[in-house]
């Protein structure tokens, strides 16, 4: 059976940029949109190659830090992967969401 592994997703630049903002570890982020689609290009290609299905978490920049405070995490790492894992979970149980393919 395949994985289901959420990937944290920016829609555009301005989003991206926006939530550089939000984030308390932008350092641990690419500077450039550019360089941040590359790597989740990159990311997205191993998960497929496993035979797995990477799922789209949409971040929200207004929001993504609410949510993160709600579930006891920083907006950081941490909370962009717990964030992603929870979009994965709610993929495995209603089916919704949308694959990078």
């Amino acid at each position: 059976m395949s994985d289901v592994i959420g990937v944290a997703w920016f829609k555009d630049e301005r989003t991206y940029r926006e939530a550089l903002d939000v984030f308390t570890d932008p350092g641990n982020m690419p500077a450039r949109y550019e360089d941040w689609k590359a790597l989740v290009r990159k990311q997205c290609d191993l998960i497929k190659s496993g035979g797995n299905i990477a799922i789209r978490a949409d971040i929200d920049p207004e929001t993504i830090a609410q949510w993160c405070n709600a579930h006891g995490f920083k907006a950081d790492s941490q909370g962009r992967t717990a964030f992603a894992n929870h979009v994965a979970l709610e993929y495995q149980k209603t089916g919704q969401g949308i694959i990078i393919e």
